[in-house]
C-alpha cells in the first residue's frame, strides 16, 4: 500500500516542477549558495536541473546544470498567470461550451478543446473560427490577470 502513494507523490512533484519548465526560479543547494536563473529541464529520476540565463554570488552564466543530490529547494518568485482549470470554467461559460469537450492537462498547465486546440501559458494552438473566438477570450483573461 505505500508504494502506490510513493508513486503518487513523486508523480505530483514531477507534475509540480514541470509547470516551472521556462520560469525563472531560484535554486538553493544544501550548502547555502543559490542560483536564479530559467528552469531549462530536469532529470526525473534523479531530479538535476539544468538552469539556463543564471546568476550566483559567484557571476553569470549560460548554462548551469544541478545534480539533484545538491539542491535544497526551488523556488518560485512569481506565480503564473495562466491557471488552466480557470481558464476551461471561463470557456466553458463565455463560450457555452460542452464540458466533456474540454480537458484540462494540470501537469503541463494547459487546457485541449475538442482534441484539437491546446492553451496554454503560451497563447493558443490551432486554427478556424473557434480557435479565434478561444484565442480572444485568452486575450481578455490574460489582461485582466495582469490588471490583478
Amino acid at each position: 500500500m505505500v508504494q502506490p502513494i510513493m508513486a503518487f507523490t513523486a508523480r505530483s512533484i514531477i507534475s509540480e516542477i514541470n509547470k516551472l519548465l521556462d520560469k525563472k526560479v531560484v535554486v538553493k543547494l544544501v550548502d547555502g549558495r543559490s542560483y536564479v536563473g530559467k528552469l531549462i529541464t530536469f532529470d526525473q529520476n534523479t531530479f538535476s536541473v539544468v538552469l539556463g540565463d543564471v546568476e550566483s554570488e559567484s557571476g553569470k552564466y549560460h548554462r548551469v546544470i544541478i545534480p539533484g543530490t545538491r539542491i535544497s529547494e526551488i523556488i518560485v518568485e512569481t506565480q503564473p498567470l495562466f491557471d488552466a482549470e480557470e481558464f476551461a470554467a471561463l470557456l466553458r461559460e463565455r463560450l457555452n461550451l460542452n464540458p466533456n469537450v474540454i480537458r484540462v492537462l494540470p501537469e503541463i498547465n494547459a487546457v485541449i478543446v475538442y482534441d484539437r486546440i491546446k492553451v496554454s501559458e503560451h497563447g493558443v494552438e490551432g486554427a478556424g473560427g473557434l480557435a479565434q473566438r478561444i484565442y480572444d477570450v485568452f486575450k481578455e483573461y490574460i489582461e485582466s490577470k495582469k490588471r490583478g
